[in-house]
């Protein structure tokens, strides 16, 4: 598990990169007014408020499970620039996780079980 999510959060945070690229060759580095203008669309809009929603539930867990409260803040911050940031924090958590996925949910609220070693990291 450890291994294929390690992999699929290289990959797509490398994709990710290159498509950002290619939208800031063709559109500037800040192309706001694209997402605003995207709300005239309904499904454009659907999409947005969809990916909004998201990255709020994704800053306020990263707020959550992190144990040291500026790293919760900047983390929590850095999750509204959505995969760009999230990607390499997952694969970071991922790591000092020992590849555990409750100790990668629960963060500093994980506790080890007498089978789950006791070392944090």
């Amino acid at each position: 598990m450890k291994t294929i999510l390690s992999k699929y959060l290289v990959f797509s945070w490398l994709l990710l990169m290159g498509v950002s690229a290619y939208a800031i060759t063709e559109l500037g580095l800040f192309a706001g007014n694209v997402f605003i203008a995207d709300f005239s669309h309904p499904w454009r809009a659907q999409f947005n408020t969809d990916f909004v929603m998201h990255i709020i539930l994704v800053s306020a867990w990263i707020y959550w499970r992190e144990p040291s409260k500026p790293v919760s803040v900047l983390c929590a911050i850095g999750a509204f620039f959505g995969a760009v940031f999230t990607f390499p924090y997952l694969l970071i958590s991922l790591i000092r996780a020992q590849g555990s996925v409750s100790r990668l949910l629960l963060g500093k609220h994980w506790e080890p079980t007498p089978a789950q070693p006791t070392k944090r990291s």
